[in-house]
């Protein structure tokens, strides 16, 4: 069984160890890092699906629109022909070679739209699916941000909850121990005690603690691991 010192010790070392762990869980609060690189990722993946569907059906409409303006044309060189505005047979073999080119072009224009009526559909799905993703990453985000703050809120609670309790818990240790401590502690990134497992081993770093160790910190002398330099603490019921 530890001493009533190195009891009053291990108390300040729980409040200590807290404070260090509510630090690292600050410092490493996910506030959506990972979401946003999968953001990210679907943007460069929605740059290429979805520019490939815009410019399909852009070029699909611009076809569309070039047939519209062949068939207007075509309409106005037949009512030119048979309008009786046209009388000239060189005008007549002009606009027959004009109505000729037309077609060609029309035929030429259908066979890309016939294409691109079979392209465009699967195109537009899977830019709509990259599209639905992105707008779901983003909502994940934002809900995660959310929990972040609330996360931080309570670690901040917590954090001066623990502060307030660490000055009456320092004065009750021997100014001596004390000072060993705080040496320590600023050495081993804030903790400066650990336990003693069940199997004999510094829960700080593992190392397995020699028996004539555990048997002076059964008489309640205090003991440093050999490896981490940690105080040790022993108690019956540790695991």
């Amino acid at each position: 069984m530890a001493s009533t010192e190195l009891q009053r010790l291990w108390k300040l070392n729980q409040i200590d160890s807290g404070l260090v762990d509510i630090r690292h869980r600050a410092a490493n609060l996910d506030v959506g890092k990972r979401l946003t690189a999968e953001l990210e990722e679907l943007k460069k993946r929605d740059a290429e699906i979805g520019g490939n569907a815009r410019k399909l059906s852009a070029e699909l409409t611009d076809l569309e629109l070039a047939q519209k303006g062949i068939d207007d044309k075509l309409k106005k060189i037949d009512k030119e022909m048979y309008g009786g505005s046209v009388v000239n047979a060189r005008e007549v073999e002009n606009l027959q070679k004009e109505i000729a080119a037309l077609k060609r072009q029309r035929d030429h224009n259908d066979e890309k739209i016939l294409g691109l009526w079979d392209t465009v559909p699967p195109a537009k799905a899977a830019a709509s699916k990259i599209e639905t993703q992105i707008a779901e990453k983003e909502k994940q985000i934002v809900e995660r941000k959310k929990a972040a703050i609330v996360e931080k809120q309570k670690l901040e609670a917590e954090f001066a909850r623990l502060t307030q309790l660490r000055p009456d818990a320092a004065r009750g240790v021997n100014p001596g121990l004390m000072n060993k401590y705080d040496s320590i502690r600023q050495r081993m990134g804030g903790v400066g005690m650990a336990e003693v497992t069940r199997k004999n081993s510094c829960a700080g770093c593992g190392t397995v603690v020699a028996e004539r160790a555990v048997q002076s910190l059964k008489d309640e002398k205090v003991i440093t691991c050999e490896s981490c330099h940690r105080i040790l603490y022993y108690t019956e019921g540790v695991v």
